[in-house]
This record gives structure tokens, sequence and C-alpha cells, in this order.
């Protein structure tokens, strides 16, 4: 009979440790991001699109395509230049899309404003909205774990 509680605590000392295991692997890596663009944009009479890697590395000499609102038929292609910049002279007003693209997969498709309310800089997400959603990845997991460990001790008692 006194093995059956000890069973219990290294039972539930290896779930908590399987559970720090996988929150660490999850935390530690995101799918998304090794392919995430980062991107700004600073209108004026020209609009230019800055692209670069999370870690801050320009997306040089890359494909990319722009369309003007509600078009299928791109307007502009061509590829960023060394800073990884894209820029052009719209036409129209309204809201511009925006497809850059690597060969390795890589990638953003924005939709930018153009127009005389749309003069001012706008930042695509930051890296620490990366970091949020592995936080929140790693609350998740802990929860769930959690859940699960209350559900095995009610099943024992």
């Amino acid at each position: 009979m006194s093995g059956r509680p000890a069973r219990a605590v290294t039972r539930a000392r290896g779930v908590w440790i399987a559970a720090l295991a996988v929150a660490i692997v999850v935390g530690t890596t995101s799918p998304g991001s090794g392919h995430e663009i980062m991107h700004e944009v600073a209108r004026g009479e020209a609009v230019i699109v800055t692209l670069h890697y999370p870690e801050g590395t320009p997306f040089s000499y890359e494909s990319f395509e722009i369309f003007r609102p509600d078009e299928e038929l791109p307007f502009h292609v061509g590829r960023t230049d060394a800073s990884g910049r894209i820029s052009f002279l719209p036409d129209r007003d309204g809201a511009w899309r925006i497809r850059a693209f690597s060969e390795d997969g890589h990638g953003v498709d924005i939709t930018v404003e153009a127009g005389p309310a749309a003069t001012h800089t706008v930042a695509g997400r930051s890296s620490n909205e990366r970091y949020m959603r592995a936080l929140t990845g790693l609350a998740i997991v802990f929860g769930l774990f959690g859940v699960v460990s209350l559900f095995i001790r009610r099943r024992k008692a």
C-alpha cells in the first residue's frame, strides 16, 4: 500500500516534466516565424515599403507584384532593392495589394492605403508580437496539462 502513493507522485512528476518539455519545445519553436517577413510603409507622393526578416536582415533582390485596388492583373512587377525596398507611384487612391516572395517560401502579402489621407508611416508586426504568441502557446500547454492532471487525480481518488 505504501508503494501506491509514491507511484502516484512519481507519475504526477512525470506528467509535469513532460508538460514542461513540451512547453519548452513549443515556446522556442514557432512554425511561422521562419518564413515571417516584417514590413514598414512610408507614404508621400510615392509609397515605399521596406521588407526585412525578423532579425533585421533585408529582404533583398526578391520578386514582388503590386496590384491596383480591385484589379487582378499586376500594376507593377519587379525585385526589391539591396535594402529590401519596393517603391511605386500610385495612380489612384485606395487599398493597393503588394505581394513579395522568394523562391524558398518566404514572403508577404499586404495591403497599403494610398491617397491623401494615407500620408504617415506604418510598421508591420513587431518581433514582440511573435514572442507574445509563443508565451500564449506556453500558457495554453500548461493549462491543458493542469486540467489533465486534475482529471487523473480525480480518477484515482
